[in-house]
């Protein structure tokens, strides 16, 4: 009954902020409108300043062992060649081949690693959610980029304006500022940190409320046998795959947890404006978020239960 409990309360939260944010929208307390605007002042305000947070507060002896970094680096590689290769064989679409791609591969972990983390070890390992976070996201957000390049219908951007995209993403802004202020170490006003914490601490709340007041379910039939062969991949078989290596490579219980987030959380959001705004398959990506999301919300509990069985920690 306690692992049973244990498993409800770190993702019970999910389910209620998503909850709330689809029960505004239908009751018409929050327009579509307003949820894309406040969804931009999350993106544009509230995830830097969690990322800053995050960093700035990290532990000093926090940080990523070189094999645990090569092994997270790896499998997010294996991962994605892996889609690569398979994707393919379910559809020849090629605008639905990146999109599809990435949902094999790129998974929410700005929104979920951090505060699921957090919700089952306590505030001290969320430094090390929060140092992959930070390594995985720019390798995600390059390869969806190559993806779309390669597939997508919209003509091919120069490699230095997509760095130049990469550089002026306010998620980036927000971890450069953290590493420039912890390694000059420079302190931030005990007021102002306070400000920022309790900002920080809002942006999980604000962006699953926006997520589930955005979800849509009208348009799902077609793409559905398509997208739950995929939700079957990306939820159940390389989550229990990378598990079962992580924990023969000898990682501990939390870091095995942190690495099993890499795969087991939703596809991220931003593929669906991305893929919209490259020229793939916008309306399957949007698909595919909101299936993930709804799902991951059952598998999540699922997994942490059976981790618990077995006394992962």
């Amino acid at each position: 009954m306690e692992q049973f409990l244990i498993s409800l309360n770190a993702v019970l939260p999910f389910i209620l902020y998503m909850a709330f944010g689809y029960g505004s929208r239908r009751c018409g307390a929050a327009s579509m409108d307003f949820l894309r605007s406040l969804n931009g002042f999350i993106f544009k305000v509230f995830f830097p300043l969690m990322m800053f947070d995050n960093i700035y507060s990290m532990d000093a002896g926090m940080h990523l062992g070189r094999f645990f970094a090569v092994c997270s680096v790896g499998s997010v590689l294996l991962v994605l060649l892996f889609g690569i290769c398979f994707v393919p064989i379910l559809t020849k679409d090629r605008r639905q081949i990146p999109v599809l791609v990435q949902g094999v591969y790129r998974s929410n972990i700005l929104l979920f690693a951090i505060p699921l983390t957090r919700n089952l070890f306590g505030d001290g390992p969320v430094g090390l959610a929060t140092a992959l976070v930070v390594m995985i996201v720019p390798l995600y957000n390059l390869a969806a980029v190559l993806l779309l390049e390669a597939y997508g219908g919209r003509e091919r951007s120069k490699m230095t304006t997509l760095l130049l995209h990469v550089l002026n993403n306010p998620l980036v802004k927000g971890v450069l500022l953290g590493l420039l202020f912890r390694l000059l170490c420079i302190r931030v006003p005990a007021v102002l940190m306070a400000a920022i914490r309790q900002f920080s601490q809002a942006t999980t709340p604000l962006a699953l409320f926006v997520l589930g007041g955005t979800l849509q379910f009208a348009s799902l039939r077609s793409h559905l046998k398509l997208l739950s062969k995929v939700i079957l991949i990306k939820l159940i078989l390389i989550p229990a795959v990378m598990l079962f290596a992580a924990q023969h490579m000898g990682f501990t219980g939390m870091e095995s947890f942190v690495i099993f987030t890499l795969f087991a959380t939703p596809v991220a959001t931003a593929t669906f404006p991305m893929s919209q705004g490259m020229g793939a398959d916008g309306q399957l990506a949007g698909e595919l978020v909101v299936l993930t999301t709804i799902c991951s919300v059952i598998t999540l509990f699922g997994w942490i239960l059976i981790m618990q069985m077995i006394g992962l920690f």
